[in-house]
């Protein structure tokens, strides 16, 4: 019996002692060093913790939905007022001309001794302005881009005008650079200036930039004619008498009627839209001339300003367009879009007809003061306009002294 109890013993004391690891017999040993896997769990128990960054939410389908829908409307809509615009315009043009008797072409007087700037001189409206001007006695200086067109624009002129009084000078209305150094050539002649037509432009590019960073319909169509308006600006004050004005013509178009001018976006990065950007930029020629006429009475000069809208007229601006309405146009043209001849008239008119003499601060379609849209004639929009736009070229506000 003692040595079964004995035995019995033992083997619960093995049991015990193996279930809390320790040796047989108790006494004084160390206990065994853990496993590996048993380590590996004991780290890992007492690891500190390692927080994730959240990952982004993914966009719901609903919200993604909606941002497409948005995005395409942005663009649309302004593509379908441009092209609704320019098709009430091509109804009026072609109502005109079925009309049984044309009014005859007006009769100007000569023009000798006067000096004129053409922007985009060299091809459309702007060669035909060019050249009705030199017909009529002004030494015309061609401005533009491109110098072997610049070139060719001055030798048919000779040719067609019998006059040498015209002559090419580069510059690049999308480089602030270039329109400095293109009045820095012109003051070096020492002439006087009595007429500034601004008429080069672009129309419906794709989204890009000018050489200074601005979008090109903004850059090139706007501020590159405000900074060349207004290095010019004393120039032309000088050349100015009462009996006889200095004249500023300004380009636009009926676009500018559909037109969006956001001070909070001017180089459309939020959404880009061509016929947006190009109707924008329509419209701040227009406030830009309101306001550089406003200043010009306020300090008396014997300048005037003036915007001309040349109508829908048969030119290359026109090859951005989408594929379906260059087609339209080539079959159409004919009948229903005006020559460049006569989308310059209304240019030609307001730069030397004596109707206008004294005359500022007008909008002409057709050789006729018109209505622009309500929102030309918001006075602190022009200012405001013309303060932004005096930053971005870099030149003082003169205006901010007159109210």
């Amino acid at each position: 019996m003692p040595r079964r109890a004995g035995a019995a013993a033992r083997s619960g004391a093995a049991v015990t002692a193996a279930a809390l690891s320790l040796p047989l017999g108790g006494g004084c040993a160390a206990p065994r060093p853990p496993g590996p896997a048993a380590a590996e769990s004991h780290r890992a128990a007492h690891r500190p913790a390692v927080r994730r960054a959240p990952s982004p939410p993914r966009p719901e389908p609903a919200a993604a939905g909606r941002e497409a829908a948005m995005s395409l409307l942005s663009a649309l809509v302004p593509l379908l007022r441009v092209y609704c615009i320019g098709l009430l315009v091509i109804l009026h043009q072609l109502r005109r001309h079925l009309r049984p008797r044309c009014p005859p072409a007006p009769v100007f007087p000569t023009q000798n001794g006067k000096v004129a700037i053409v922007t985009g001189g060299a091809k459309g409206i702007g060669y035909q302005t060019a050249k009705h001007l030199a017909r009529l006695g002004m030494h015309v200086i061609i401005a533009g881009n491109s110098e072997s067109e610049g070139q060719e624009a001055v030798r048919k002129t000779q040719e067609e005008t019998l006059t040498g009084k015209v002559e090419f000078l580069y510059c690049d209305l999308a480089s602030m650079k270039s329109i400095r150094q293109f009045v820095q050539r012109f003051r070096a002649k020492n002439c006087p200036l009595h007429v500034l037509v601004n008429n080069a432009g672009v129309m419906l590019v794709p989204e890009r930039k000018t050489e200074d960073g601005f979008e090109e319909h903004f850059g090139l169509n706007y501020l590159g004619h405000f900074l060349l308006t207004n290095l010019l600006l004393d120039m032309l004050k000088q050349s100015g008498t009462h009996s006889h004005n200095a004249r500023i013509i300004t380009v636009s178009s009926a676009t500018h009627y559909v037109g969006k001018l956001h001070l909070n976006d001017l180089q459309s990065r939020c959404s880009y839209s061509p016929h947006g950007a190009y109707a924008q930029s329509k419209l701040a020629l227009v406030l830009f001339t309101y306001r550089l006429q406003h200043l010009l009475t306020a300090n008396g000069s014997h300048v005037t300003a003036n915007v001309v809208d040349p109508g829908v007229v048969n030119t290359e601006l026109y090859k951005h367009v989408f594929w379906v309405v260059k087609v339209a146009k080539w079959m159409t043209a004919w009948l229903f879009f005006k020559t460049p001849e006569e989308g310059a008239s209304t240019s030609i008119y307001a730069a030397v007809s004596p109707e206008m003499e004294g005359a500022g601060g007008c909008y002409l379609y057709n050789e006729e003061r018109t209505k622009s849209a309500d929102i030309a004639y918001d006075e602190e929009l022009q200012r405001r306009l013309w303060t932004e736009s005096c930053k971005m070229v870099g030149i003082s506000d003169e205006s901010s002294r007159v109210p």
